[in-house]
């Protein structure tokens, strides 16, 4: 018999009864139990089945009763995740030179769409929580005027390459657009306040990445939507939250008369994109999820979410109880001022000692099999759904408190591996950015080993997959600090996405 190693490693997860407490979140299928999602689905564009790229039909009406339960004008469904509807704003909306300010810890699907619009960043640096070093909202603090009227790429000078001649300084483009990025992975929904003034300041659109807040229309007691907050588009990875199957994801438009100037071209500017980026073979299965999560959240959704955050409130009084563990909870929105928790994510931090976020990840599948969805150096987070199996939190308490016990019996226990002010400063580093990701994409690039990359133009994303916050970006130097961080991150067990060479024993640099 030929082998099948993915379709085996599929059997053998399911086979296994895995916790998973990770998106999408569907809750393992359970999610569509009265409407099963089966493969004699699976079809195409067929008459009476409608067509994605030109809808008059079921996929039409299917859209617009999604932009009336979530607060839009107009709803486009994806079919290759959040990520294309990010580029599909950029390369619809924005055109090579034109200005965006953005999150420097925004999804690398942002720093594509900058490859393919050609648009040029100017990046807002994030708040980080001091004992993780992840970001968790943006620093205003640090925002200068010039941050807003100016590009930040400038006429710099890379200090361990004399022969590479810098950028030559060009006239600042007036700001085309603004992506704000709320929540964050971890569930903080900072003010969009700062965000929108900005905006309307500067006459251009606010974006939203909601990616992880789709479910934020159902539930009074999440954070309000970022359409309610006067986003003029958002973009919902749907999958990651809502009853829907991997992939499946929304982009939402809003059109009113304040809009900013042009706005008002920018559903016919859009669904071009998408046609240009989008499959021709749209899956009708991934579609029909989404259809099948609105007319149930709408039916039901708060008191889903209702439930949903009850039990992650009752279990993160009960974990709070162990040693060595800190949960977030409130507490941490006092980095981020105005902020608000969705507080179905439960997230686990401690100092780091001989077990890092990633082998406790590993002894959880082990030894509970439990499935975590994210994994860090010093943290785990585990997302809790709607449609979790019946004893799942009492299974996630025990797995838990025996982890605890674990970790304080294990050698090193105690210490702090986070490296003082090089973890904590771990997403916050700016590197310079000699080029335009889109200039760095199409230049002449070598492959070097990795000890000789310091002090280089990088040719490539060197991104942690999750989260997926590049850590540099091509066209930015290759600091010693940047250098820092994949050394603890690589040391911890992370993953990397980006590089053509995953191990990052070599890497791409730009010609000089």
């Amino acid at each position: 018999m030929k082998e099948r190693p993915l379709w085996q490693a599929l059997q053998a997860y399911r086979q296994a009864g895995i916790v998973g407490l990770h998106m999408p979140g569907h809750g393992q299928g359970r999610a569509f139990a009265k409407h099963p999602l089966t493969v004699d689905l699976d079809v195409t564009e067929v008459p009476g089945l409608d067509d994605l790229h030109a809808p008059t039909g079921p996929i039409q009406a299917a859209q617009q009763l999604a932009a009336e339960a979530f607060g839009a004008d107009e709803t486009f469904f994806l079919v290759q995740g959040a990520t294309v509807g990010i580029q599909a704003l950029f390369l619809g909306m924005l055109k090579p030179g034109d200005r965006v300010l953005l999150p420097r810890a925004s999804h690398r699907a942002a720093f594509g769409a900058m490859v393919l619009s050609g648009a040029v960043p100017s990046y807002v640096p994030p708040i980080c929580e001091p004992g993780t070093g992840l970001p968790i909202g943006t620093d205003w603090s640090a925002v200068t005027e010039s941050v807003v009227t100016e590009s930040v790429v400038t006429d710099l000078v890379v200090t361990e390459s004399a022969d590479m001649k810098p950028a030559a300084t060009q006239p600042a483009a007036a700001l085309a657009a603004c992506l704000a990025l709320r929540p964050t992975y971890w569930g903080i929904a900072e003010d969009l306040a700062p965000w929108r003034r900005i905006a309307q300041a500067q006459q251009v659109p606010l974006w939203v990445d909601e990616a992880h807040g789709g479910a934020f229309a159902f539930s009074g007691a999440l954070p309000t939507p970022a359409l309610e907050l006067g986003a003029q588009a958002v973009v919902q990875g749907s999958h990651k939250t809502l009853p829907v199957l991997t992939q499946a994801a929304m982009l939402h438009l809003r059109l009113g008369a304040d809009d900013p100037p042009g706005w008002r071209d920018a559903s016919l500017r859009i669904r071009q994109a998408l046609t240009v980026q989008q499959t021709t073979s749209p899956s009708y299965l991934l579609m029909a999820s989404l259809d099948l999560a609105r007319a149930q959240l709408e039916e039901c959704g708060d008191e889903l979410w209702a439930r949903t955050m009850a039990r992650a409130d009752q279990l993160r009084k009960k974990l709070k109880r162990l040693k060595g563990f800190h949960l977030w909870g409130e507490e941490i929105l006092s980095c981020v001022p105005g902020s608000i928790l969705d507080r179905t994510r439960l997230m686990i931090a401690w100092s780091a000692g001989a077990f890092t976020g990633f082998t406790a990840r590993q002894w959880l599948r082990r030894q509970w099999g439990i499935e975590a969805e994210l994994a860090g150096r010093d943290h785990l987070l585990f997302l809790l759904s709607p449609f979790d199996a019946p004893g799942t939190d009492d299974k996630l308490e025990q797995a838990v408190t025996a982890l605890a016990e674990e970790l304080a019996g294990s050698p090193g226990s105690g210490a702090d591996g986070r490296n003082g002010a090089s973890w904590s400063a771990l997403f916050r580093h700016l590197p310079p950015a000699v080029c335009t990701p889109r200039e760095a994409f199409f230049a002449p690039r070598r492959i070097v080993p990795w000890r000789e990359a310091q002090g280089q133009v990088i040719g490539e994303m060197i991104c942690p997959y999750p989260p997926g916050i590049p850590l540099v970006v091509p066209g930015e130097v290759l600091t010693a600090e940047v250098c820092e961080a994949v050394a603890l991150l690589g040391q911890a067990g992370a993953q990397w996405q980006g590089p053509a060479d995953p191990t990052l024993a070599t890497i791409a640099i730009l010609d000089e």
